[in-house]
């Protein structure tokens, strides 16, 4: 019984209060050299912004994919090129339960929280829902 009032308090909890705030992020022209300089064992993508503004997302997979399969040099290679422009995001007023909902119809992984402006705020993972007890996948 216990962990259903934990369940329930949690899907009505805020998700900023759940996000990742410090966000590794790339500007949209930096080299795609800069990002994977950037990245650790922790970061599996970088939001690609422009005056704080998200612009779209980078995965290392898009890196292997689109620039060293490619045999591009990435210190030549704009972030801008790279990126996936179509990014799935939510409002930074949306609740644990409405990302839930969102990533389990579209099957992501991530969802980069913005407010209506478009400014990125944070980033939600599976991994951060998992840990309220939340299976996303």
């Amino acid at each position: 019984m216990g962990s259903i009032c934990r369940g329930s308090t949690a899907s009505n909890m805020g998700i900023e209060e759940i996000m990742t705030k410090n966000v590794v992020t790339v500007e949209t022209e930096e080299p795609v050299f800069n990002m994977v300089k950037k990245i650790n064992k922790d970061v599996e993508c970088v939001p690609v912004i422009k005056a704080g503004k998200l612009r779209g997302l980078i995965t290392f997979r898009d890196v292997i994919r689109k620039v060293v399969y490619e045999g591009k040099d990435p210190s030549k290679i704009k972030a801008k090129d790279v990126m996936t422009k179509s990014v799935v995001t939510c409002y930074n007023d949306a609740t644990v339960l409405d990302v839930v909902k969102l990533m389990k119809n579209k099957k992501l992984r991530r969802v980069p929280i913005i407010d209506r402006n478009k400014k990125l705020l944070g980033i939600v993972t599976n991994f951060d829902l998992a840990i309220l007890g939340w299976d996303v996948d």
